[in-house]
């Protein structure tokens, strides 16, 4: 990687490969037929282990199982995560390794950044409307306050980030047309 990239393309790049092992092993689950994750024999059983460790630790009702209800928008939003979020992440992989970002990039980061932060501030003003009898306020905090909280953060710097880097190459175009 060259050194001369800016520095938070490095940033962006963990968030992606962190980004997709949870897209595999938490946020797309729901959507693997059940037979291949949540029998003790299935090839993918370690995948229900894991969901039952993070419903019990984090006793996230976004994932919990009956009575839990779980909101009407959440399934949109799990399918944004294949349809969107998976290719997207994929491809900024590869493109943060391979030679940094474009206009191109910046601007599908850019919107990446906007759909991410508005569906995580969803979720998450959901979560803090939870009923406290099933989810306490110490684990409000640590949903709120680290795992949703910290993705919010990343895909909110990221719209920031991009919109700026692109609002410079606009302006530079706007300036070399008036030279011209």
């Amino acid at each position: 990687m060259s050194s001369t990239r800016h520095w938070l393309d490095k940033v962006y790049l963990v968030y992606f490969l962190i980004h997709l092992p949870v897209l595999f092993c938490v946020d797309l689950v729901p959507l693997y037929p059940t037979s291949l994750w949540v029998p003790p024999s299935s090839p993918f059983h370690f995948l229900y282990e894991l969901r039952v460790y993070y419903i019990n630790t984090y006793n996230d009702q976004f994932f919990a199982p009956p009575p839990a209800t779980i909101p009407s928008f959440f399934p949109l939003f799990a399918f944004l995560e294949l349809v969107f979020h998976l290719p997207v992440s994929l491809w900024a992989v590869r493109a943060l390794f391979s030679g940094g970002l474009n206009g191109n990039a910046e601007l599908l980061l850019l919107v990446y950044g906007i759909e991410t932060a508005l569906t995580t501030a969803t979720c998450m003003y959901e979560a803090f409307l939870w009923d406290p009898a099933v989810v306490t306020a110490e684990q409000k905090v640590v949903l709120l306050g680290g795992l949703y909280g910290g993705y919010l953060a990343i895909a909110v710097l990221l719209t920031v980030d991009m919109y700026t880097r692109l609002l410079k190459r606009v302006n530079s175009l706007d300036t070399r047309k008036k030279i011209q």
